[in-house]
């Protein structure tokens, strides 16, 4: 239930899911709000989703299972269990030196995350506190959040108010003294608003600071800087994903739900501005027609577009040699390394720069303090259309089907085309009410 990718990435529908901070689930809970308000029945949800790319470089196998249950007429316990299955190949970020991408590196997991939640209902106010939990080989995550709703204007009205944190550890699969802490905190303020019979107007802030290790420990940066005497390999040396530790967002989110009863249907539109300052501006637009066919099927065709700007940070190859960033390395004239500045020696500050003539002196060019290769991060835009079925088997079960084509395009001219995902998705469930 990840809404954003942890990695910073906003185009984070990527298969490798994380957990659903609390953080995330607050915007759910703002969209999901009215229909809440309107439910008076325990309900039970089992879901399987398929998640396959082209050439079958990445495939998600999801089974989880949602429940919400009255213990009381004011308090509701709700939940959520979810397994992913995770194989296949995922892309470093490596280019060699015609910029083509590196062969992507196999990966297998699981994931198991779940969270729970309480809404305790007083006069006009609903509380709800929320733990999640998420795990996997690699990345372990702890959330918890609270919201508070409060009701005005006969109920037509409804502020909403929430605070989460997540305690997150990130490594690599096996080796568990490569875990680092990374921490984020949200804080949200939104408005419901029923704007007539058959109009309810959603609009919300998040605005989320996240600090700590905030790099990807599986992306790679190559780096490219040709020395005199070393042969122009087509395979470029490379350095690790190396991030700010700190990020600041701001995000603004508009919904509105409009009941078309000439036809029998309803359509939901949504849009979504994010700012970070890493650079990143994005912008989401998506639309969901809900009509009625028969009187026990009801189809939703939806269209998703997403679009970004890059990080300030992010490129596909450095153009200097980490290590020696920023130095001067002195050479004979047959192409013999002969000194580095600062290598504590004091070869290159006595010997070379008291004979300048005699030597070919080469300046690497400075790194800058952050760099990433993640295409997540790059100048990009996704297409999301599919269609949803819902089909009343019974008064109180509901069978779904859908199917979604996700699609993934860089727009910078320069990142691998190969690197971008698209992908089939596949889903089914069956929910009941009592």
């Amino acid at each position: 239930m990840r809404m954003c990718s942890s990695s910073g990435a906003i185009a984070g529908q990527q298969p490798r899911l994380r957990a659903a901070p609390a953080a995330g689930l607050l915007g759910l809970f703002l969209v999901l709000w009215p229909l809440r308000r309107l439910s008076a029945e325990n309900r039970v949800e089992y879901r399987f989703s398929d998640y396959v790319e082209d050439a079958d470089r990445i495939k998600v196998q999801t089974h989880s299972v949602w429940f919400e249950y009255d213990l009381q007429s004011k308090v509701a316990l709700r939940g959520s269990y979810v397994n992913d299955a995770i194989s296949g190949a995922t892309p470093t970020g490596q280019v060699y030196r015609d910029g083509t991408a590196v062969d992507p590196i196999p990966l297998s997991d699981e994931r198991n995350a779940g969270f729970l939640e309480t809404s305790i209902r007083a006069g006009r106010t609903t509380t709800t506190p929320q733990i999640s939990y998420s795990e996997e080989s690699d990345y372990r995550s702890l959330g918890v959040s609270l919201t508070e709703a409060i009701d005005f204007n006969e109920r037509n009205t409804t502020l909403v108010l929430g605070i989460a944190h997540n305690a997150d550890h990130v490594g690599r699969s096996k080796r568990p003294d490569s875990f680092k802490y990374k921490g984020s905190s949200d804080f949200l303020v939104g408005l419901n608003q029923i704007l007539g019979p058959k109009t309810v107007l959603t609009a919300n802030l998040t605005v989320g600071y996240a600090d700590g290790y905030l790099s990807d420990p599986y992306k790679r940066v190559s780096y490219l800087f040709d020395l005199p005497g070393v042969p122009a390999n087509n395979v470029l040396n490379f350095d690790n994903d190396h991030r700010p530790r700190h990020k600041l967002k701001q995000v603004v989110f508009v919904g509105l739900k409009q009941a078309v009863t000439a036809v029998d249907a309803s359509i939901d539109v949504g849009y979504r501005f994010h700012h970070d300052d890493w650079g990143t501006i994005a912008n989401t637009a998506e639309v969901t027609w809900n009509q009625r066919v028969l009187k026990r099927v009801i189809v939703s065709p939806l269209f998703r577009y997403h679009r970004q700007s890059a990080a300030d940070f992010y490129t596909t190859r450095l153009n200097t040699y980490v290590g020696l960033a920023g130095r001067r390395l002195a050479f004979t004239p047959d192409d013999s390394l002969v000194a580095i500045e600062g290598d504590g020696s004091g070869v290159f500050e006595t010997e070379v720069l008291g004979n300048p003539g005699a030597y070919n002196i080469v300046g690497v060019p400075a790194a800058p303090r952050y760099y990433s290769a993640d295409y997540r991060l790059s100048a990009l835009e996704t297409f999301t259309y599919g269609l949803s079925v819902a089909i009343k088997l019974h008064e109180k079960v509901t069978l779904n089907l859908g199917y979604q084509r996700y699609e993934m395009h860089g727009l910078d001219g320069v990142t691998p085309r190969s690197v971008y995902p698209k992908a089939h998705v596949f889903s089914a469930g069956l929910g009941a009410t009592f």
